[in-house]
């Protein structure tokens, strides 16, 4: 081969290849409808421009614009000796094993890194994609605080406070607010109502005394009588209701509305094998309506989420739409 030929070759070896741009609105009508939450942290290894664009608030607009959001399952477990809980998302297991010796489950429970002191006692609701941690204990002391955790970005930021320190409060959210009650020390003040409105960032006391909560109880259980009493006796839980008396043990069980579906959560020692802690159980359980008093659920899935070396205490579950 001459000379000339090979500088000819050793120019074309060297050529570059050609930077194809793809502008971002192309790329969130691929991603957005296509490709799972629980994969962007993947996606965010493949360049800098698909970083930006994961972690961006106008992928998670497009995804609720066209309908293609998930129901993501966060759970709060105490882990002694620490006592303030902890957080953790439900998640594909990376890097399943799927060996007949050593088949793992499909899921997993991956703690959250983002820095936050969970007070205890607190309660937690969901609007939309942000949690609401909302009054509990700090170092002992009754809290005012509201946190929000977003989880989209998995960061926490600060909400405006209670306008009364609440140390077990109860809340619930219904029609796009925030109602908060009980938790105070004085009695006759134990049913004031405090309402959060999500769009004007402000509390408001709501005239609701325990009439109030009493006619919106009779909703889910027809009349104001019919309204059941209970108490809790050496981890036994017993309840009147309608002329009878029923018992059940007290467990470590919680359950969340994971997407129109059932979650549900619990822990047991595996005896099965020589793991000594506790491991942490899911199910997420489809619900069908057969007649007005018949509703059958079908299991979906059961799986091992989380192995703790002690105990564990499920302090409470919630699903986000992201």
């Amino acid at each position: 081969m001459s000379s000339p030929e090979k500088k000819r070759k050793k120019k074309a070896a060297k050529k570059p290849t050609p930077n194809v741009y793809i502008p971002d609105d192309l790329l969130l009508t691929c991603i957005a409808p296509r490709v799972s939450r629980f994969c962007y942290p993947t996606l965010s290894l493949v360049s800098k421009s698909l970083r930006s664009l994961v972690a961006s608030p106008e992928i998670y607009n497009t995804r609720s614009h066209i309908d293609r959001t998930e129901s993501c399952l966060y759970v709060c477990l105490s882990l002694p000796p620490n006592p303030n809980p902890s957080w953790f998302a439900l998640c594909p297991r990376p890097n399943r094993n799927l060996t007949k010796k050593n088949k793992q489950s499909s899921k997993i429970l991956v703690p959250i890194s983002s820095p936050h002191l969970t007070p205890v006692r607190a309660s937690f609701v969901v609007l939309g994609s942000d949690i609401y941690e909302i009054g509990g204990l700090i170092n002992g002391v009754p809290s005012t605080r509201v946190s929000i955790f977003d989880c989209r970005s998995h960061s926490w930021h600060q909400a405006p406070d209670l306008q009364v320190a609440r140390e077990y409060p109860y809340a619930t959210a219904t029609d796009g607010k925030i109602y908060v009650s009980r938790g105070l020390d004085s009695c006759n003040s134990s049913y004031q109502v405090e309402v959060f409105d999500p769009k004007t960032k402000t509390w408001t006391y709501e005239s609701r005394e325990w009439s109030g909560w009493k006619s919106s109880m009779s909703e889910y259980y027809g009349s104001a009588s019919r309204l059941c009493c209970s108490c809790v006796i050496g981890n036994v839980a017993y309840l009147y209701h309608e002329g009878e008396f029923k018992w059940s043990t007290c467990s470590n069980v919680q359950l969340a509305d994971y997407g129109g579906k059932m979650a549900v959560l619990w822990d047991r020692h595996d005896r099965s094998s020589n793991f000594k802690g506790r491991t942490v159980w899911c199910a997420k359980i489809a619900l069908e309506k057969r007649t007005s008093e018949e509703i059958w659920g079908m299991v979906e899935w059961c799986e091992p989420v989380l192995k703790v070396p002690g105990s564990v205490s499920l302090v409470d579950a919630l699903a986000a739409c992201v």
